[in-house]
């Protein structure tokens, strides 16, 4: 009995012991690429050559991880494939606020309209439109059944101009959520000319 007394004393005392912490004792990482990665971190990096994390990429400016953007560079978002035709006009297609309905907006689709371009967006469509508005645009996806609300094309949304259409896809309305971090703005002008034909049937 004794044994198991002095036994349990020893574990505890041990365990208090080694609770105690130096302040210049890091710890014990188990796992230390999980915390420091080997590669480059765009973020953050551990400049101290010393460091056994030293990250610092020698190749780039200052030992940089991140490089700085080019001069003029433009978010994907408002990218527009004919920029190089006229600069001044095509810069920036659309410009719309989060706070517009959408309704209001003029914006002019940069895609010409054709077969292929129609085909293109009706792939895009069955990937990210029809579970919500149906294969004809009815708004009878199997989503749109659940949750309602989902209109028309060729009833109640059969004169939203292409430019709400656009606006609706990049920010979301009423129920539907913003897509505009899901699909580049290319592939939505090519969304707007399908659902078009949608809204004519």
């Amino acid at each position: 009995m004794k044994i198991v007394k002095y036994t349990l004393l020893s574990i505890s005392f041990i365990g208090l012991v080694s609770c105690t912490k130096s302040v210049e004792d890091p710890g014990t990482e188990y796992a230390p690429a999980m915390y420091h990665s080997r590669a480059y971190e765009p973020l953050t990096q551990v400049t101290e050559e010393g460091n056994d994390y030293y990250n610092s990429n020698p190749n780039n400016p200052y030992k940089m991880n991140m490089r700085a953007l080019p001069k003029n560079t433009i978010k994907i978002s408002h990218f527009n494939a004919n920029y190089y035709k006229n600069p001044e006009a095509d810069l920036f297609f659309y410009k719309i606020s989060k706070d517009s309905t959408g309704a209001s907006v003029i914006a002019t689709n940069p895609i010409p309209k054709s077969e292929a371009v129609i085909a293109e967006g009706k792939e895009l469509y069955g990937r990210y439109c029809q579970h919500c508005h149906g294969e004809t645009g009815k708004g009878d996806g199997e989503v749109g059944k659940v949750f309602g609300g989902v209109p028309n094309y060729a009833g109640a949304a059969k004169d939203r101009s292409e430019s709400s259409i656009f606006y609706t896809i990049t920010y979301g309305r009423n129920r539907m959520g913003a897509h505009g971090s899901q699909i580049n703005v290319l592939d939505r002008w090519k969304i707007v000319h399908y659902v078009q034909t949608l809204q004519n049937q």
